[in-house]
């Protein structure tokens, strides 16, 4: 198997973590990526001094016995940095990952993407803006790529999902472990719609150290990082600054002033972040070739309004529907302003959530979607 000798060096630069220094900067090289895709980690061995003892240490272990027949057993693949389709944006990073273990498939149409991540505690209004500006990319006929981390980063792949498209998530754990566990369902979705990958062997745990690391990959898989909703310390925020030195557009959305999780966009903006209301502020800054290969791809895109309306709606759930507003939007107010009872108003908001127009949010709170 051509791809043991990357497997091994994979591993030998997670032992030594000064060897992933010295391949960073062999990488740099001029011509060096393009020799690795000819001659593969012999080229390597002769250009690091103790790289080949390094690697006979880590093929004589057990555990690389051990993923190796993982790898065997299992659908997951794996893409090394001399294959020819391993993601052109990832490949010129400051560090590109030597292997990606995959679940899923990856596509060409998934150099058009887009990095969407953000707070994992965010607020009603965070939740709404990373669903719908996901599910709008989506229909535009970008890959949605985050890390399935709680909060916003769950809410974009489930945006994209809804948006009928594709989503990457990349993991800072090995590619059999699911975290947060709660996103199971999440995880096997986003495999069947997309792909799930990670540098990180099997069994790799969530340590928190593995995720500044993951972040890089985000960016790097993608033409920008969007950045919904993040406090002045989110770890959001260093996928966002991965972006600048990958030379990556960053964008934000605007939060409001008095609230804690909207100091990191804020101030991403105003270090010259370009401010999101909507899919066409991302558009009017990428590349040309970018804004026509989405029109070439003849995408209609569905103005927001018109594809959240149900087909029919009765006089009294247009008149309910009408008092639910983007922002949060108490019952009782609704129930005052619409003059019917109680009950009736609570039947229609079910029904109007069930149809996907409007969402709950705890304290009886609501919002358009």
């Amino acid at each position: 198997m051509a791809k043991h000798p990357w497997l091994a060096l994979n591993m030998a630069c997670a032992m030594w973590p000064a060897l992933r220094t010295q391949l960073a900067l062999y990488i740099a090289s001029p011509g060096a990526l393009q020799r690795l895709q000819e001659e593969g980690v012999p080229l390597l061995e002769a250009a690091l001094p103790g790289l080949t003892e390094k690697l006979r240490v880590v093929q004589q272990g057990h555990t690389f016995v051990r993923e190796l027949e993982r790898l065997q057993s299992t659908e997951v693949s794996l893409m090394t940095l001399g294959d020819a389709d391993y993601p052109q944006a990832l490949r010129w990073i400051p560090e590109p990952p030597p292997v990606l273990y995959i679940w899923g498939t990856f596509r060409p149409e998934d150099q058009l993407a887009l990095a969407v991540v953000g707070s994992r505690k965010p607020s009603p209004y965070g939740q709404l803006a990373a669903q719908r500006l996901s599910a709008e990319l989506a229909r535009y006929g970008f890959t949605v790529v985050s890390g399935l981390a709680r909060g916003i980063d769950s809410l974009a792949h489930q945006g994209a999902l809804q948006g009928g498209g594709r989503t990457i998530a990349v993991l800072g754990s090995g590619i059999n472990v699911v975290y947060p566990p709660e996103h199971r369902r999440l995880y096997e979705a986003i495999s069947a719609q997309g792909a799930v990958i990670s540098e990180f062997p099997f069994d790799t745990k969530p340590d928190r150290w593995n995720f500044p690391r993951r972040n890089r990959i985000i960016s790097g898989l993608t033409l920008g990082t969007l950045v919904v909703e993040a406090s002045d310390q989110s770890g959001s925020l260093h996928t966002a600054r991965h972006a600048l030195e990958q030379g990556r557009e960053v964008f934000a959305v605007p939060g409001r002033i008095d609230v804690s999780s909207s100091r990191g966009t804020n101030n991403l903006i105003k270090r010259g972040a370009k401010l999101v209301e909507g899919i066409e502020d991302i558009l009017e800054e990428l590349p040309e070739a970018v804004r026509l290969a989405v029109r070439q791809r003849g995408i209609a895109p569905v103005p927001a309004d018109a594809a959240s309306l149900p087909t029919a709606l009765t006089a009294d759930e247009a008149r309910v529907l009408a008092l639910v507003l983007p922002e949060e939007t108490h019952i009782e107010a609704i129930i005052q302003a619409s003059q019917l009872p109680a009950q009736v108003v609570a039947s229609i908001l079910v029904r109007l959530e069930l149809q996907g127009v409007v969402r709950q949010f705890p304290g009886k709170f609501f919002v358009r979607c």
